[in-house]
């Protein structure tokens, strides 16, 4: 069984197991109905969506090469809570729509 962490000190979900299990995935994410799973190796971190303040749309930018370097912007999420932001990094532009939708933000 898959152990759960909260990102979040003393703000937990009793039941993680169980949202996980029904939660939406999008790429490497999982967006349940109470909480945002984010993988840590053989665990999975969360953050509880009565956390979030707020959920809206980011890029970053990705540079590789040495003799001629490349740029590539790429799409991310940022949600905000009182203990920090959180970015989830993202590779396709339609999963930023899918997450900000699950989460209802």
């Amino acid at each position: 069984m898959a152990k759960f962490n909260s990102l979040i000190p003393e703000k937990e979900i009793p039941h993680a197991a169980e949202d996980f299990r029904a939660a939406v995935k999008v790429e490497q994410y999982r967006i349940g109905k109470e909480a945002v799973y984010i993988p840590s190796g053989l665990r999975w971190n969360y953050v509880p969506l009565f956390a979030v303040s707020a959920a809206e749309d980011s890029r970053r930018s990705v540079t590789a090469g040495h003799c001629v370097t490349v740029t590539e912007i790429k799409p991310a999420v940022e949600l905000a809570t009182e203990a920090g932001r959180f970015t989830l990094n993202l590779e396709r532009p339609d999963s930023v729509g899918k997450i900000l939708d699950a989460i209802g933000k």
